[in-house]
């Protein structure tokens, strides 16, 4: 089996002659007979498997490795430990010094260590820089633009048009994967996007600093509702299903919330039950063991990319379907979306939906959005952003593009949605665009 998804760079065929061989102990001097794989009496080779975290995702690509196993005929004594244990995984190298390692993090301490060793080792990069080049050192690169372009689609298909992102601590590669591709989809639909940029939170805001969970609940205020949020992962998730609390936002009829890893005790212990997107880590398990073989088989190291797979979306009340009224709303604002640039006013809305502008305010409240108006209101004062940003028309000329019947109403109420003036906007963005 070859795990799908990934593609090499600098493959390099066995040589003639090449044996399938494991040396006794690789960290050492070399004077001992390497022992053969399969050989009777043979040694099981001792794999040293270091993850960020011992999590159902660490599990998940031990059964890969497993697989891989059981495909070939092959036996490891595997060891599994986290970063929270760098000075024990330090000692294993050093001490123990097994036969291979497969690594999800370079911990100084760890880096070093294996600087002074010849083991293979696969290294698993989740961050944006590649290890330094070592003779027997293999490098994934680990793409996850998959799982952001599955929850766009997840939440599109539902009918949202709000959309925000979650990032993680300081906001790493892999987090920068999944908000991109996130964001690329739900933009090309013409969906409205925003994101919780890492300097406004931590990674445990909600553990760590009570004032961080109120900066999200403040943020997650200002968006337009109903809104689908993707969180960069399951902790990060539950913060944000917090910080809804904080700010008084139903869950999922206001915000919907969806995370990454589908670690079933995380999503399943907090109310309402998060929704979650799996990885597929066990095609990611599968893929280094056949690397680390290679190495065992003293075959080049080389560098590639894979491209996480997503195995599947478990979809738990943190995205339930919405009410009727969740629909009825979603109906409105296409309709907004597609004719408020026209002039259109909260009877046309009522009128292309057949219902009673009482009956549509009151959905339009009940999921946290306002009125009718302020969201035709909304939709135009984007729309001039958009435009004092990205062209060089008057203001007055933009005014009359949007549909205001009333220029004078609708600096007034750009204002009060910006802090400042419709000028002074234009000016702050234009000089954030082109800095001195």
């Amino acid at each position: 089996m070859k795990a799908q998804g990934w593609t090499t760079t600098g493959e390099h065929p066995r040589t003639p002659g090449e044996t399938d061989t494991l040396p006794r102990a690789i960290g050492g001097s070399g004077a001992e007979p390497p022992v053969v794989v399969g050989q009777s009496g043979a040694r099981r080779p001792r794999v040293l498997v270091a993850s960020w975290l011992i999590s159902e995702s660490t599990r998940r690509m031990l059964d890969g490795i497993r697989a891989f196993l059981r495909e070939n005929g092959l036996e490891w004594d595997i060891e599994a430990l986290s970063m929270l244990q760098t000075d024990t995984i330090r000692l294993a190298l050093e001490a123990e010094r097994p036969d291979g390692v497969v690594m999800g993090f370079d911990a100084p301490q760890v880096a070093a260590s294996l600087a002074a060793t010849t083991m293979p080792v696969v290294f698993l990069r989740f961050g944006a820089n590649d290890p330094a080049p070592r003779r027997r050192l293999s490098v994934l690169r680990l793409g996850f633009a998959n799982a952001g372009r599955m929850a766009a689609h997840h939440f599109l298909n539902r009918g949202f048009r709000s959309f925000a992102f979650v990032e993680a601590t300081q906001d790493p590669a892999w987090s920068l994967d999944r908000g991109r591709a996130f964001q690329e989809t739900v933009e090309r639909a013409g969906c409205d996007f925003r994101r919780f940029s890492a300097a406004d939170g931590i990674y445990q805001a909600a553990i760590a600093h009570r004032s961080e969970l109120t900066d999200l609940a403040a943020w997650l205020r200002t968006l337009p509702r109903p809104a689908a949020v993707f969180a960069a992962t399951d902790e990060r998730a539950r913060e944000v299903i917090l910080a809804c609390r904080e700010a008084g936002l139903d869950v999922p009829r206001s915000v919907a919330v969806l995370g990454v890893n589908n670690d079933d005790f995380s999503c399943r212990h907090i109310i309402p039950n998060l929704s979650s997107i799996e990885l597929d880590h066990a095609a990611l398990g599968h893929v280094a063991a056949e690397e680390l073989q290679r190495l065992f088989d003293r075959r080049r190291a080389r560098r590639y990319d894979f491209a996480v797979p997503v195995r599947r979306l478990v979809a738990r009340a943190s995205t339930a379907p919405a009410s009727p009224g969740g629909s009825l709303v979603r109906r409105a604002l296409d309709f907004i979306d597609a004719h408020a640039l026209d002039g259109i006013g909260s009877a046309d809305v009522v009128r292309e939906l057949g219902v009673s502008r009482s009956l549509l305010d009151l959905r339009f409240r009940e999921l946290g959005g306002g009125t009718v108006l302020q969201a035709i209101q909304e939709r135009r004062l984007r729309e001039v952003a958009r435009q004092l940003r990205e062209t060089d028309d008057s203001i007055e000329e933009i005014c009359r593009a949007v549909g205001a019947g009333d220029a004078s109403g609708l600096r007034r109420l750009f204002r009060r949605r910006f802090g400042c003036s419709m000028r002074e906007w234009r000016k702050t963005r234009t000089n954030e665009d082109n800095p001195a």
